[in-house]
């Protein structure tokens, strides 16, 4: 089974039957780890690549990173995978701050396959400063002319969102809402549904951003807009009080367990439970 948002865009383009889904995806010894290394150049040969180096080499620059080894438990020692029964490929790398700060982690993600790519960067904050996730992915179709951008700022802490006027203003309104309007407005866009999992969908904001129909031009300017206003929120922060960032792990916890489960959920339907558990595991 292809990647289910180039799927949905394509059948958009070409309609469904571009597509062929092989029946089953039961397997063993379904994972390939190659140990790529992230400075792979041109890797997938797809439109978007280039805007998603430049994203990372951008939170790479602003937040300090290393790589770790955490891919490596799940991908046999590498940070590639391959599923012979579809005939897709992915990479996963994690990456952690050199000095922590700011972040519990950053997945750096790919996968490919004969309809088309998407990547993903998400950003997970620690429990000292008060800023939501960010969540991204996109990619394009194989001829790379159809785009898709999915973008999202996570909503974190015990306060709920709503009841808080100024973190709303601050994360949800304004420029972050404007964006959307600005994205649903584009000539020739259509809205990608919401995905399966409750859980996955417990995570949305009201900014969430899930468009298909872009160009090249217009899914790269989205992307980068949503990664520069997250950076640029980071660099101004407000500071947790110890007494409340116990509260913030217990939700930030929560929420990364339900963005688990909700990958498990879409990647085992995709690619059987062996390596759709690993996938998600490393999203």
């Amino acid at each position: 089974m292809r990647n289910a948002h180039l799927l949905i865009i394509a059948a958009n383009a070409w309609g469904a039957s571009a597509f062929t889904t092989p029946a089953a995806f039961h397997t063993t010894n379904v994972m390939t780890g190659t140990g790529t290394s992230s400075s792979s150049s041109r890797l997938f040969n797809n439109v978007m690549e280039g805007t998603y180096t430049s994203l990372f080499d951008q939170v790479n620059a602003a937040l300090v990173l290393q790589q770790t080894d955490f891919t490596a438990t799940y991908l046999n020692g590498g940070t590639s995978w391959t599923c012979p029964m579809t005939g897709s490929k992915g990479t996963a790398e994690w990456y952690s701050e050199s000095s922590p700060q700011f972040l519990t982690g950053v997945s750096k993600c790919s996968q490919v396959d004969g309809g088309g790519a998407e990547f993903s960067i998400n950003v997970w904050m620690g429990p000292s400063y008060d800023v939501p996730n960010m969540l991204l992915k996109f990619g394009a179709t194989a001829d790379g002319s159809n785009c898709f951008v999915i973008a999202d700022y996570v909503p974190r802490g015990a306060t709920p969102l709503g009841s808080d006027a100024s973190y709303s203003e601050a994360y949800y309104g304004g420029e972050v809402a404007n964006a959307w309007n600005s994205a649903a407005s584009i000539s020739g866009v259509t809205s990608l549904p919401p995905d399966m999992s409750m859980e996955s969908r417990t995570l949305y904001s009201p900014a969430r951003i899930a468009f298909a129909g872009l160009t090249q031009a217009d899914a790269t300017n989205i992307a980068t807009s949503h990664v520069q206003r997250f950076l640029s929120w980071i660099q101004s922060a407000p500071q947790v009080p110890a007494r409340s960032r116990g509260s913030f792990n217990l939700r930030d916890d929560k929420l990364r367990q339900l963005y688990f489960r909700g990958e498990v959920q879409k990647n085992c339907a995709m690619f059987g439970p062996d390596l759709g558990m690993s996938v998600a595991a490393v999203s």
